[in-house]
């Protein structure tokens, strides 16, 4: 982006910062209805939710609070020593 599209963009900033709530709120409303559908980049979505369940997902049971204890202590000594 351009400096001279920046300072614009800091001096609407400016102006309108001070405004109500609902003023801004209006405004940024109005601004976001002129942008199309077609213009907004949709996210990246890499995996399913049931995917990434299935990634967790094992045979084994959960570990017992003293497993996770002990996890929790081996770790630790391999961090700090």
């Amino acid at each position: 982006m351009e400096s001279a599209n920046l300072k614009e963009i800091f001096e609407v900033w400016n102006r309108v910062r001070v405004w109500e709530p609902e003023m801004r709120i209006d405004l940024a409303r109005r601004i976001l209805e002129t942008v199309g559908p077609s213009q907004i980049q949709p996210s990246p979505q890499t995996m399913s939710l049931d995917e990434v369940v299935g990634i967790a997902k094992t045979d084994a049971l959960p570990p017992t609070d003293e497993d996770c204890k002990k996890i929790l202590e081996e770790e630790r000594m391999k961090k700090y020593g």
